[in-house]
């Protein structure tokens, strides 16, 4: 593959020393190995090659696509430098109980939780006081990747379709020229239109603009009334 190739692949991810896994795409795996979530959805994922974003793999995952073709599967592993990166001491943090408190969050060690300012992990409370890590929970651990690159999403229309599939939004999409216009079934949200419009123009060769529309509800049959 090159960059700017966008592909979807599946793959299983595993922590090297001990053989734990943390993420995979397809549900027999999830079964497999006991992470099964109802809640998700299951299948091969959209990766953009060399995007470095909209991608749910590590750098090291990146530069092993690049050497793969369409149907390969390959297994490697990936450093923390080319994974989550090395664990910070400085991301470890300690603040009063109060600051959960005053969200009806009662902290225990082992709490994960999604902040402003990324995930963080509850490390131990005591007499007041909640010691936190904000470190990737992947970070400075050796990972191990199996990778099969499933099929590559190659014209313009079905990269727009792609990208809107892996956000989970329900569109129709139509192409003229380098306009792409996405009819959206549901109630649009500016923040996913501005990430979709700035990744499409970009990462996609042939489209240049992109406009959001909302499906039109069909009119109220009027009723006439008897004489």
């Amino acid at each position: 593959m090159k960059n700017r190739d966008w592909i979807k692949i599946n793959f299983v991810g595993k922590v090297k020393a001990t053989d734990e896994v943390f993420d995979v795409t397809r549900e027999e795996d999830a079964r497999r190995h006991d992470i099964y979530d109802e809640k998700k959805k299951y299948g091969p994922v959209l990766v953009i090659v060399g995007a470095g974003t909209v991608i749910p793999v590590m750098k090291g995952v990146e530069k092993e696509l690049l050497e793969m073709k369409i149907g390969e599967n390959r297994s490697f592993d990936v450093s923390p430098a080319d994974g989550a990166g090395p664990r910070k001491p400085e991301l470890i943090k300690v603040v009063s109980t109060m600051t959960f408190t005053k969200k009806n969050i009662s902290p225990f060690p082992g709490l994960v939780l999604q902040t402003d300012v990324g995930h963080c992990k509850v490390l131990a409370v005591s007499g007041g006081r909640v010691r936190v890590d904000y470190n990737h929970p992947l970070a400075g651990k050796e990972l191990h990747y199996e990778v099969e690159i499933v099929e590559q999403v190659k014209t313009p229309h079905e990269k727009v379709q792609a990208l809107l599939e892996y956000y989970g939004i329900p569109a129709n999409v139509t192409l003229t020229g380098k306009k792409a216009t996405v009819t959206l079934e549901d109630k649009s949200n500016s923040f996913i239109e501005k990430l979709l419009t700035e990744t499409l123009k970009k990462w996609c060769d042939g489209v240049d603009e992109v406009e959001f529309k909302s499906k039109e509800k069909p009119k109220a049959a009027k009723t006439v009334e008897k004489k």
